[in-house]
């Protein structure tokens, strides 16, 4: 019992582990896509 207990446990926090690990890696690319457009806007209005 105390056997499982553990393998539970175990997967619980790999499975926070990886939610975490996933919104890092959405946020990154998020701040990407959201980069880009904001760099071609200022690239535009300081060549005009």
């Amino acid at each position: 019992m105390a056997k499982k207990k553990k393998e539970k446990q175990d997967g619980f926090f790999k499975e926070i582990l990886g939610e975490i690990g996933g919104s890092i890696i959405f946020e990154v690319v998020w701040n990407i896509i959201m980069f880009i457009p904001r760099v071609i806007i200022r690239l535009i209005s300081t060549l005009w």
